[in-house]
């Protein structure tokens, strides 16, 4: 009888772990190293709606490239060329979805998915970044856009 109840008692707190543990691990706080490129990423994305060319430039590396959402690949020249202020502000986009992807201590993957209310044919988007660490400040080197393709030309 007492086994029974032992074994009973531990496949319950088998199943209770099965439950509870994944939700432990998707619930853990990001790294400092992982918050900061992250709060990285928001900013550059803020800057660059605002039309803040000045430091957009900063935070991009000199050969920054992009393979933009149509598949051109454009570098920081190109990039900067289209960073201005808006005549008339839009909603902020909705960025969500983080990941950080840490590759070596001074290199990361920065990836999330962005609503762009002010870009109809471009709204729905899965954005990659590389940040990569140089003189101890994080510059963007790489970045890759790829629209949803359930909403590629969502024009509601």
């Amino acid at each position: 009888m007492r086994r029974l109840r032992f074994l009973t008692l531990s496949v319950c707190a088998a199943v209770v772990l099965c439950i509870h543990a994944p939700i432990a691990i998707a619930q853990q706080s990001p790294s400092s190293v992982q918050q900061e490129l992250i709060d990285l990423q928001k900013a550059l994305v803020a800057a660059q709606e605002r039309g803040d060319a000045d430091y957009v430039k900063s935070a991009l590396a000199d050969d920054f490239t992009q393979i933009e959402t149509n598949g051109d690949t454009s570098g920081k020249k190109d990039f900067l060329k289209d960073i201005h202020p808006p005549e008339q502000p839009g909603p902020p986009p909705i960025l969500y979805d983080f990941k950080v992807i840490e590759l070596d201590e001074g290199c990361a993957v920065v990836t999330y998915k962005g609503v762009f209310a002010g870009n109809q044919l471009e709204k729905y988007q899965h954005v990659s970044d590389t940040w990569v660490k140089q003189d101890g400040k994080w510059e963007l080197k790489f970045q890759q856009s790829t629209l949803n393709l359930w909403s590629a030309h969502d024009l509601d």
